[in-house]
C-alpha cells in the first residue's frame, strides 16, 4: 500500500486494548492505520522521537500523563501535532475548554461516528498543510531560480518601489559603476539618469502608475561613474519581489541596440543564405513600394516568377545538398541577367521573383527569355553528376492602374503556372482575360480536392523526429500534412493551403490535423511511449476565440496530458495577428499546453515579439542551417538566438539540419534540440530511435 495513504497514529491510553479499539473504530471506516501505543510522557516522545505521527488521539483523566502534558509534548516539534482529545462524556462546555488547551477537539468513546468525521476533518487540514509546504517550497525554488536567471542576464535589470533601488543584478551595477548592491539599495532611480531627464522620468512614472496599459518605454539618457552620460532605453514591467508589489525595469544602452548582432540580423534577414539573393520578405516589401510607385505615377515595371521546372526529380536525384546546388547555380544566372537593372530573390524553394523598373511588356519578355535559354544552356554539376535543368517564368506588367502586391503577385504566379502546365520551359505574359479563366479553373480544381479530402479523409500526416542534444530520451516529434491527389501522389501544403485560406478552410484543416494527430498520440501514449506532438497551426486559426476550448475538450476526450502537446505558430502569422497570437498563447498554456514559435529569426523584430507571444520553444529559421559548418554569418545568427533564449528560459530547436557539420556546430553551441533529413526524412511511421548513440 502507499505510504501516503496510512494514517500513521498514536493513541494513548490505559491499556493498548482500549487503543486497539479506538484504531478499530477508524479502521472500519476505510483507513489503514499504523498504531503506535503509548501510556506515558516518556512513551510519547520515545514514539514520536521513532517516527512522526499523523495524529495523536489522547484520552483524558489518564493518572500516567494528562491532555496537557500530551500537548506540550506534541507541540514541541518542528511541526506541532494535531491531537484529538477523547473523553467519557462529552458536553459543549467541556469541548470549549478542551479546544482552548490547543486540542483539535473533543470526542466521546460513545460516539465512533463523530471520532470519523473529526479524524476527517483533521486529515483535511494535513493535506493543506502538506500542499502549502510543497507551494512555499516551489514559491522559493521559483524564485532562487529567478533570481539566478535575473543575475545572470546580460540585461540590465533593476527592481524598483516608490521609485528606489530594492534589487539590480550584476549587467545593471557593471553599467553604472558599482560593485555591490549595498552601494545604490535605498537610493533613487534618479541619481542614475541625467539631471536634465529627472522631469521627464517623473512624468513618464506618474503615467505609468495610473494606466497599467499605458507606454512602458522611454528613451533617456542615463549617467554612469564610469562612462557618463549615454543614450538608453528604460522599459518598465510590473513585478513582485520577496512577496512586495514593485517595478521591474530593463534598462539597454542605446548603442547595444545597434549592436552586431542587430546589425547582422538586420542583414541576414533580408537574404537568402543559400543563393545570397534578396529573400521572399524583403522581396515583398520591395514590391509594396513598386505597386505604391506606380499607383500614384511615379514610377512603373514588371514583375517576373521563375519556376525551376521538375524539381522535385532533381531532389530526388541529387539529395537536398546537391538540390541545394542547383538553386544557387541558377540563383547566379538570374541574377547575372538582371544585373543592376532590377531586383532578384529566391521566392521558395524552387522558384525565383524578379523586380524590374522597365513596364515595357517586350522588354520584360526578352529578359525573361535570356533567363530562360541561359538556364537551358547550363550544364549543372554536382558531385560529378551532370544535370539539364528548365524553368517557366510568367510575367506581369505593373503599370499606372496596377492593382495591389498580392494580385501582381498572383498574375505573376498564374501566368507562371499557364508556362508551366503547357509543357514548361518557355514564358508567358499575364492575359487578364485567358489567364484568370484558368486560374479561376485551377483554384476550383483545388477547392474541389480540398473539400473532397475533408470529406473522404484524404489527406494524412507524416512525422519528423525532434530530437535532443542534451541527453533527453523522450520522443518528440513533428506533425506534417500531405494531401493525395487524383494520381494518388503527395501533394505537399504550399500548393494547396493558399487556395484553402482563399476559400477560408485553413480552420477546418488545422481542426482535422488536431484531432487526427491527437488520435494518434492517445494511441501512442497508451502503448506507454513518452510522446510528444508539434502541431502546426495557420495564422487564420488563430483568430477563432473557442479554439481553446475546443482543444481542451480534446485533451480530456482522449485523456491526454495538455503537455504532450505543442502548437507551432509561425513567427509572421504571430506578428501579423498579435493580438490573436497572444490570447491564444495565454489561454493555451493556462490549459498547460506547451507552444513553439516557428521560423524563429526570420524577422529583424523577433526578439521584439516574444514580448507579446510568451512561448516555450523557439525553432530556428531553417535559413540559418544552412551551410552551417562555413557560414560565419548563420554561426553567429545562430549561437545569438541560443544565448538570448537561454537569458530567458527558453528552448531552442535547429530545423534543416542536413548534415553531420552542422550538428557538430550546433552541439558545441547547446541547442536543445535539432530536426531535419539528416536525422530523417518525414515518414508515415513513428519509428525513429530516440535511444540510438549518433546524437
Amino acid at each position: 500500500m502507499n505510504r501516503e495513504e496510512i494514517l500513521r497514529l498514536v493513541v494513548i491510553e490505559e491499556s493498548r486494548n482500549d487503543a486497539e479499539a479506538i484504531a478499530n473504530i477508524l479502521r472500519n471506516a476505510g483507513h489503514a492505520i499504523r498504531l503506535r501505543y503509548a501510556a506515558s510522557r516518556e512513551d510519547l516522545e520515545a514514539a514520536l522521537d521513532q517516527s512522526t505521527p499523523d495524529l495523536v488521539l489522547c484520552a483524558k483523566g489518564l493518572e500516567s500523563i494528562s491532555l496537557e502534558e500530551a500537548l506540550a509534548v506534541a507541540t514541541e516539534r518542528d511541526e506541532p501535532l494535531p491531537v484529538i482529545a477523547i473523553g467519557d462524556t462529552v458536553d459543549e462546555p467541556q469541548i470549549i475548554e478542551t479546544l482552548r488547551t490547543g486540542a483539535e477537539d473533543l470526542v466521546s468513546f460513545d460516539e465512533p461516528e463523530h471520532l470519523r468525521l473529526v479524524v476527517r476533518r483533521v486529515q483535511k487540514t494535513l493535506e493543506c498543510r502538506k500542499a502549502l509546504r510543497h507551494y512555499q517550497q516551489a514559491s522559493s525554488e521559483c524564485e532562487r531560480r529567478c533570481r539566478a536567471l535575473l543575475d545572470s542576464s546580460r540585461d540590465a535589470i533593476v527592481y524598483v518601489h516608490d521609485g528606489m533601488h530594492v534589487y539590480a543584478n550584476q549587467s545593471y551595477l557593471n553599467m553604472f559603476g558599482f560593485q555591490e548592491l549595498e552601494e545604490i539599495e535605498g537610493t533613487p532611480i534618479l541619481d542614475m539618469v541625467a539631471g536634465e531627464e529627472h522631469g521627464e522620468l517623473k512624468k513618464f512614472l506618474r503615467n505609468y502608475a495610473d494606466n497599467d496599459s499605458g507606454e512602458s518605454k522611454i528613451k533617456l539618457k542615463c549617467q554612469s561613474q564610469g562612462k557618463g552620460t549615454f543614450n538608453a532605453v528604460m522599459e518598465l514591467t510590473a513585478a513582485s519581489i520577496d512577496g512586495e508589489p514593485c517595478t521591474q525595469i530593463v534598462i539597454r544602452d542605446q548603442s547595444a541596440l545597434e549592436s552586431d548582432f542587430e546589425q547582422k540580423l538586420k542583414f541576414l534577414s533580408n537574404q537568402d543564405p543559400v543563393t545570397g539573393l534578396f529573400n521572399r520578405q524583403y522581396f515583398m516589401g520591395e514590391l509594396d513600394l513598386a505597386v505604391e510607385h506606380a499607383s500614384s505615377g511615379s514610377g512603373a515595371g514588371a514583375m517576373l516568377f521563375v519556376l525551376l521546372d521538375n524539381f522535385k526529380l532533381v531532389k530526388e536525384s541529387v539529395g537536398l545538398t546537391g538540390s541545394d546546388l542547383v538553386v544557387s547555380a541558377a540563383a547566379k544566372i538570374i541574377q547575372d541577367e538582371v544585373g543592376n537593372s532590377g531586383l532578384a530573390a529566391r521566392f521558395g524553394d524552387s522558384t525565383f521573383t524578379v523586380l524590374t523598373g522597365d513596364p515595357d511588356a517586350q522588354t520584360a519578355k526578352d529578359l525573361a527569355e535570356r533567363m530562360r535559354h541561359a538556364i537551358e544552356q547550363h550544364i549543372f554539376d554536382v558531385d560529378g553528376r551532370s544535370l539539364a535543368v528548365t524553368c517557366s517564368i510568367g510575367v506581369s506588367i505593373i503599370g499606372d492602374g496596377a492593382p495591389t502586391p498580392r494580385e501582381v503577385l498572383a498574375r505573376a504566379d498564374l501566368a507562371c503556372e499557364v508556362a508551366r502546365s503547357s509543357g514548361g520551359n518557355q514564358v508567358h505574359i499575364h492575359d487578364p482575360v485567358t489567364d484568370e479563366r484558368r486560374g479561376q479553373d485551377r483554384d476550383e480544381q483545388w477547392n474541389l480536392l480540398i473539400h473532397k479530402a475533408l470529406q473522404d479523409n484524404l489527406f494524412h500526416l507524416v512525422y519528423q523526429p525532434i530530437v535532443s542534444l542534451q541527453g533527453e530520451a523522450s520522443e518528440k516529434y513533428e506533425v506534417l500534412l500531405r494531401l493525395k491527389n487524383e494520381e494518388g501522389e503527395d501533394v505537399l501544403p504550399g500548393q494547396f493551403l493558399p487556395v484553402a485560406e482563399q476559400a477560408g478552410k485553413t480552420a477546418l484543416i488545422d481542426r482535422w490535423v488536431i484531432v487526427n494527430a491527437m488520435s494518434v498520440l492517445a494511441d501512442r501514449r497508451q502503448e506507454g511511449s513518452d510522446t510528444v506532438f508539434f502541431i502546426k497551426l495557420s495564422g487564420s486559426t488563430l483568430t477563432d476565440p473557442e479554439l481553446p476550448l475546443w482543444i481542451n475538450e480534446q485533451l480530456k476526450t482522449l485523456h491526454l496530458p495538455a503537455d504532450s502537446v505543442v502548437f507551432e505558430i509561425a513567427e509572421t502569422d504571430a506578428a501579423q495577428n498579435l493580438k490573436y497570437a497572444k490570447a491564444f498563447v495565454t489561454a493555451i498554456s493556462a490549459l498547460h499546453c506547451k507552444t513553439s514559435l516557428e521560423h524563429f529569426g526570420s524577422s529583424p523584430n523577433s526578439f521584439q515579439l516574444l514580448k507579446h507571444v510568451d512561448v516555450d520553444f523557439l525553432k530556428i529559421d531553417g535559413a540559418f542551417s544552412h551551410n552551417l559548418m562555413s557560414d560565419r554569418n548563420n554561426q553567429a545568427m545562430i549561437k545569438s538566438i541560443i544565448e538570448m533564449a537561454r537569458s530567458m528560459d527558453k528552448q531552442c530547436i535547429a530545423e534543416s539540419v542536413e548534415d553531420a557539420g552542422s550538428l557538430s556546430v550546433l552541439f558545441q553551441y547547446g541547442i536543445n534540440y535539432i530536426q531535419g533529413y539528416f536525422l530523417q526524412e518525414p515518414h508515415e511511421d513513428l519509428d525513429y530511435d530516440f535511444s540510438g548513440e549518433m546524437v
